[in-house]
């Protein structure tokens, strides 16, 4: 991609630094969480030999942020990104260095373990909404493509890297050295982003307010704001639902059938299926490394609703291996099958979320980002849940291959519609 000659020099040195601030402060505070959640899950695991306590502490990485998402994205909106983004990884990493302390003269307990984990979250998903509603004046508009790239590049990679350093940690490393670790980890984060300039793109409407504090008024009378905002604005809407088709197609038709068909009717060994889960993000990351490249030639919008009508059509291949059980297929090509499925998934949601974050920040006012981006993940974040108990109580009530064409079937037809609509 060309560089924005228009841009004076210290500019583009300017934009150029705030990429790579980005990209090591959102790096290095998303992957220490991603290893302590699996590591400390593993911990719990060990400390108590139960289940229940574990999936606990799974879900408490979880719900925080969905409760919590829409008040943050009023704080992101009401205070300076500079402040949050800073100021809640200097927080993590003093949460850390407590748990360290704490750790000095008793072991972590339940308790402390599940108050840790929620208040990690919490303030992970304060950062999160910070840097993202950040992003729109870090850098110019033809650079938004490449540092949310560079965002879902940084996620992806740390859903491969984090359960596997987290796994070493815990099998290898002392916890109390290993929340040192983390702690100077979220303290050399914050560092780093002290030096982001986070004004360097004030350039548009709605943006002076950005990374000012606003007048302060009701925190109701600022999210009802940003509903009107998300509501009144058509395109967003229709990425909203496409988002939402995109989640309820996901948990419908992949994340529980899936699972179920390959390891109770074809009985394929829990190494076939790690390996099968393992293609995911590495499609995720092939595809946010060529999303710029793609998005340069076409439509961002017709890009992101052609990949959700191609994963809607993935979904619905999921249950066909579970009509030929009978005839002993081959592991090798079962374990090929449900691979080729899963990369391709990866790469095409990495062209549905690259795009549809890049059409958000350019429809939406920055100082209003916050807000609308915390309404519309936490709608979404409901559906998932929905489609996944759905889904699992039609298991047994309907043949399997039956399930995952109902979910992609209502997925691919509100993407041929949305196509059609817009003349494709």
């Amino acid at each position: 991609m060309e560089e924005n000659m228009a841009l004076p020099m210290p500019a583009r040195n300017s934009e150029r630094l705030n990429l790579w601030l980005y990209a090591t402060g959102k790096g290095v505070s998303i992957l220490g969480s991603s290893i302590y959640s699996f590591a400390i899950g593993l911990y719990v695991l060990k400390l108590t030999g139960s289940a229940l306590n574990y999936a606990t502490t799974l879900m408490l990485s979880v719900i925080p942020m969905v409760l919590i998402s829409p008040l943050a994205g009023v704080i992101a909106d009401r205070l300076p990104k500079k402040r949050i983004v800073v100021g809640m990884d200097v927080i993590n990493g003093l949460l850390f260095l407590t748990l360290y302390f704490i750790t000095a003269t008793s072991p972590l307990t339940l308790s402390i373990i599940y108050v840790s984990t929620v208040l990690l979250n919490i303030f992970t998903t304060l950062f999160g909404l910070g840097m993202e509603a950040a992003k729109p004046t870090l850098v110019s508009p033809d650079k938004l493509i490449r540092i949310n790239a560079m965002g879902k590049l940084i996620d992806s990679s740390s859903a491969i890297i984090g359960p596997m350093l987290g796994g070493i940690v815990f099998a290898l490393i002392d916890i109390r050295l290993f929340l040192l670790f983390n702690a100077l980890s979220f303290l050399f984060s914050a560092f780093t982003e002290c030096f982001i300039k986070y004004d360097l793109f004030l350039n548009r409407v709605g943006d002076e307010g950005a990374n000012q504090t606003p007048n302060h008024q009701p925190f109701k009378q600022d999210f009802i704001i940003g509903w009107q905002t998300f509501k009144g604005s058509r395109l967003i809407v229709e990425l909203f639902f496409v988002f939402v088709s995109l989640n309820f197609v996901l948990g419908f038709s992949v994340n529980v059938p899936g699972p179920y068909i390959i390891n109770t009717v074809l009985k394929l060994p829990s190494t076939a299926f790690g390996f099968i889960n393992g293609l995911f993000p590495v499609g995720l990351i092939i595809g946010t490394l060529t999303v710029e490249s793609l998005m340069n030639r076409m439509s961002y919008k017709k890009l992101l609703i052609s990949m959700n009508a191609f994963i809607a059509i993935l979904a619905m291949l999921i249950g066909l291996p579970a009509l030929a059980v009978s005839a002993s297929l081959p592991v090798v090509a079962i374990v090929a099958y449900y691979s080729t499925l899963h990369f391709l998934m990866g790469v095409a949601i990495a062209y549905v979320d690259v795009p549809m974050m890049t059409l958000m920040q350019k429809e939406i006012p920055s100082a209003l980002l916050g807000r609308v981006i915390s309404i519309v993940m936490s709608l979404v974040k409901i559906v998932l849940p929905l489609a996944l108990l759905a889904s699992g109580a039609l298991i047994g009530r309907l043949p399997l291959v039956v399930i995952p064409i109902i979910g992609g079937s209502i997925s691919l037809a509100y993407s041929l519609y949305l196509l059609k609509k817009a003349g494709q």
